[in-house]
Formats: C-alpha cells, structure tokens, sequence
C-alpha cells in the first residue's frame, strides 16, 4: 500500500493552490466534447452558473483517483490511478477532446510563498501537451470494477424496496414529492411504482442508468409517483445474490450527477434536465 508520505489529500482544494477556478472548468468546455453542464431549472443555486455539473464531475473524480491511488497495492499500480512525482503530477479525468484523446489534469510543485500546499493545478490539456511529455505510462482512465467485468442491469429480477428505511430517513423522505409524503399509502405506493418501472425495464432496457456509488457499480431506476409518465425520483439499486435491493431514494438531479460520473447520460429522463 502507499506509503503515508505519498497518501493524496481526497479534496482537490487540499491538494493543490487552483488559480481562476471556473475560469480553468470554462476553457475546459472548450476542448473536451461538447456537452450541456448545468440544469435547465435547478432546484438550488450554485456559484457556478455556467458549469456546475463539470465541477461536481471533476471533483468526484480527483476524490475517486486519489482514493484509489492512496489504496492501491504498490507504488506501480497507484501510479496508474494518479501519477505522482518529482516535479509533476496528473491524472486522467475521463473526459475526451474533440479528436478523441483523453484528457488530464495537470499539476506542478506549487512555488508560491504565500501558500503551504505542495502543489498548483497548471490546467487541463491532452496527451501531447508538453506538460504530459516527461511522463510515462500515463494514468489510466478511471474505471468501476463492476464495469470491467460488463455487469448489465436483468430486469426480470426481484427488487426489494426498503420502504421502512427509505420512509424513516428524513433526507430520503424529503425527496418524496411533498404532496403525498403524508399519504397513509405511501408504502404501497411506493413499492408498486418501483415494481411498475421494473416491469418498464424489462420493455426498455434503456431506462435503467448504472451510477458509481463508493467504487461499486449500482443502478438507477426511474420512479413514477404523482404521474405515470414523469419520473419524481430515482431508486438506487444495489446488485445482491439473484435480486436488487432499493435502499434509497435520490432527486432527479443527484441520479444526473451521479450518472454522470460514468458516463454521459443518454436515458431521456435524465437528458430532459440538461439543456
């Protein structure tokens, strides 16, 4: 495992001085594929008008190559997760530019005196930028186990819906649609939608989303409470022995973002919040 001296901070912001912020996500957009990276209608401000949903991405995935890096077995593989040396650093951000090459985030050994951390993000570029020329191999693209081995969601299992869970925790309660949180079926109704959308995956395949939850593959489910068409919220699914197990319940928006740290959502119920 990776020495203590070598462990990455798993907040960008503590390990590195990042200059002009939204300003590096903004030239970013530039390069990489074009892609919407904010809500049409969020339901909460963010700072970030323009790219709040690049931001979340790019910080979710300097947390998950840092872990996987600081957990890695030795010094070889961790290398893979997040390069780390001598004057430089980087690692593979899982996006791509227009012309199909990965791109990283790039470091140097932060010089400024007036701040303790060791390294300065220098920005984002591709594989042949001069920043990248001393170092190889180059990380690899971040990955989930589960995805690897091609694990694909089979709609004819069971799922079981922790409703007790679900209906006694106040933060999955409150992504409940206020009009029937207080409906004395509330549990059946739950439990019926999530069994009607499993019924739907097994006509449309499509609807269903994988999402990265703690470096384990899950699933995400669109639930139809108030309409039959228009999903309130997202179930997440775990993968157990022959059946799924719903265990939560995540707004639209959290289902989007967490997608999102797979891949590029392409389901029409999470596209319909991007513009």
């Amino acid at each position: 495992q990776v020495q203590g001296d070598k462990m990455i901070p798993t907040d960008l912001f503590e390990f590195a001085y990042v200059p002009d912020w939204y300003g590096q996500l903004d030239e970013l957009t530039e390069i990489i594929l074009p892609e919407s990276w904010r809500f049409k209608k969020p339901t909460s401000e963010t700072k970030n008008f323009d790219t709040p949903i690049l931001e979340r991405y790019i910080n979710s995935i300097f947390r998950k190559q840092s872990i996987d890096h600081n957990t890695a077995p030795d010094t070889l593989s961790a290398q893979g997760f997040f390069h780390i040396e001598n004057e430089r650093a980087c690692f593979h951000t899982g996006l791509y530019t227009q012309r199909y090459k990965a791109v990283y985030a790039c470091f140097e050994r932060n010089k400024k005196q007036n701040s303790t951390l060791k390294w300065y993000f220098s920005g984002f570029c591709d594989e042949v930028s001069p920043n990248l020329k001393h170092i190889h191999p180059l990380p690899n693209k971040p990955y989930f186990p589960a995805m690897k081995n091609g694990v694909n969601f089979i709609p004819e299992w069971p799922i079981r819906v922790n409703v007790d869970h679900i209906l006694g925790d106040e933060e999955n309660l409150e992504r409940i649609p206020s009009k029937i949180r207080k409906a004395k079926n509330l549990p059946l109704l739950l439990e019926t939608a999530v069994e009607l959308a499993r019924r739907k995956s097994v006509v449309e395949p499509s609807i269903i989303v994988p999402q990265g939850y703690q470096n384990r593959l899950q699933y995400l489910l669109p639930v139809c409470l108030t309409n039959m068409i228009k999903p309130d919220l997202a179930m997440t699914l775990s993968v157990m022995d022959g059946y799924y197990l719903g265990n939560t319940c995540l707004t639209l928006e959290m289902a989007y973002l967490n997608a999102r740290m797979i891949a590029r959502p392409t389901a029409g119920w999470l596209t319909d919040l991007v513009k």
